[in-house]
């Protein structure tokens, strides 16, 4: 089934990893587990043509839509839907005016900068709940447990700072054009964790600098603690959340 509003005329711009989601029962899907209602403030990466856009915007009343391609900002602009402002911007440098409302962050993110964008928003509080499609080798390592080849820096960061859960895999046939990948719906639940994000970003940064050494290679400053010499010998793989927390707690930077 094709989103009926697509129009393959507008030139796709590989270069912004352009991939329109263009099947209107995952359409449906991605809408029932986003579970939006009339109170929701939305911000949405990437409408593209407007395939989450307009069936949210029968829903939701405040929806800020932001794209990059200025083609397609014209499209959308068009279409004069009431309850979206479109902003023709890169995410990346994109921010809401009014940070002390809490959004909802949905989107089919651009595979080639999906980790940047999620890093971006996890170190954002304006926001409660991110619904987001991304490659499924990405969805895969930010739910990663320890102990597995997954399990990263984005993983740690991920769950320190959300509760995150993948909803479930979408074939790569829904799409126009259609990619060589497969891709996964995720949520992100925000936790109030009394922890500057910045500082544990970079720490966890450091610690996944050279993920096949031990941990006592990667912060030098390791031996410094006695109480943290048991991690020494550890692969950054091999450590859980609540033992990075001890670390960066105790950690002589």
């Amino acid at each position: 089934m094709i989103f009926l509003d697509f129009n393959k005329n507008i030139p796709i711009r590989k270069s912004w990893g352009q991939n329109f989601l263009i099947d209107n029962n995952i359409i449906n899907k991605i809408i029932t587990n986003i579970k939006p209602n009339s109170k929701d403030y939305i911000i949405e990466v990437g409408p593209g043509q407007g395939s989450l856009t307009i069936p949210l915007s029968k829903i939701v009343s405040n929806i800020h839509a932001i794209e990059i391609d200025p083609l397609l900002v014209k499209h959308l602009k068009n279409k004069n839907i009431k309850s979206a402002i479109i902003y023709n911007s890169d995410i990346l440098n994109w921010e809401p005016q009014d940070t002390s409302i809490k959004y909802k962050i949905v989107g089919n993110l651009p595979y080639n900068i999906s980790s940047p964008i999620i890093f971006k928003f996890l170190n954002q509080h304006y926001w409660d709940e991110m619904i987001i499609m991304v490659q499924k080798e990405l969805a895969d390592r930010i739910i990663a447990k320890p102990n597995c080849k997954d399990y990263s820096r984005i993983s740690v960061i991920s769950q320190t700072f959300c509760i995150v859960n993948s909803l479930f895999n979408i074939s790569n046939n829904v799409f126009y054009p259609k990619p060589e990948i497969q891709s996964s719906l995720i949520k992100f639940k925000r936790i109030k964790k009394d922890i500057n994000i910045t500082e544990f970003s970079l720490f966890i940064k450091s610690a996944f600098k050279q993920r096949r050494k031990k941990l006592k290679n990667n912060l030098t400053n390791l031996h410094l603690t006695p109480s943290l010499n048991k991690y020494a010998e550890k692969r950054p793989e091999n450590i859980s959340i609540n033992e990075y927390l001890e670390i960066f707690n105790n950690y002589i930077f």
